[in-house]
């Protein structure tokens, strides 16, 4: 579902960010859909990023790992996620599955240090540990209730609600620039300005919303 999910252009009735809709939707048939764990790869898949070319699309990871980080579950990431490492299962388990580059006897490169990842790999890589500190400790994203929103112009928008506090998710499925009517979304945007997450600023709410191609809001209440 993962892959195909970020990769699909999104319309309102099936592909691309639709599929998250559904999936989420049978979230009825577990006794408790907030133990179950959610991942985009691990040893015995291809890893989200099939080939060295794929990885130039930051979007699509960016968009992947923010759903990641604030759907309900566990999520759990594989190593080299961070940075960018890509492997195919058609060409074996041993590519899947090779050494995080750095620490060992006659590595040519040390990723662990960041003067020696490439740019791409370093922004993927403070993306990512932003995401990461920012949803530690976080109350809302570990223990809240999950609400969802069928795709709308390809833009799917989701709560996580914990008492008072929230945090609601913007995703544009579609490579265009989207704008959506806020008034469908009144029950979970508790005020008029929110802290965009990402860009860490304050950020008024207007009647109307505008995403970039593959663009992603994450505002926290």
């Amino acid at each position: 579902h993962m892959n195909k999910a970020f990769d699909e252009e999104t319309t309102d009735w099936n592909g691309g960010l639709c599929r998250l809709y559904e999936y989420l939707s049978q979230d009825i048939v577990f006794a408790d859909p907030m133990n179950l764990l959610t991942f985009l790869d691990n040893h015995d898949t291809s890893r989200f990023y099939r080939s060295e070319a794929d990885t130039q699309n930051l979007n699509r990871y960016k968009q992947a790992l923010a759903f990641l980080l604030t759907t309900r579950g566990i999520p759990q990431i594989y190593y080299g996620t961070e940075i960018l490492m890509a492997a195919d299962k058609a060409n074996g388990d041993g590519l899947l599955r090779c050494d995080f580059p750095g620490g060992w006897q006659n590595d040519t490169h040390n990723y662990f240090e960041a003067a020696n990842r490439t740019p791409q790999q370093n922004e993927a890589f403070s993306y990512l540990k932003k995401l990461l500190q920012w949803r530690k400790g976080n109350e809302v994203i570990a223990k809240g209730k999950l609400k969802h929103f069928a795709p709308n112009k390809g833009v799917y928008a989701y709560e996580r609600k914990l008492g008072d506090k929230s945090v609601v998710v913007f995703l544009n499925g579609t490579d265009r620039e989207q704008t959506i009517d806020l008034n469908s979304y009144q029950e979970i945007l508790p005020g008029s300005s929110a802290y965009n997450v990402l860009e860490d600023k304050k950020m008024e709410l207007g009647k109307d919303l505008t995403l970039p191609g593959r663009g992603i809001y994450l505002l926290s209440f």
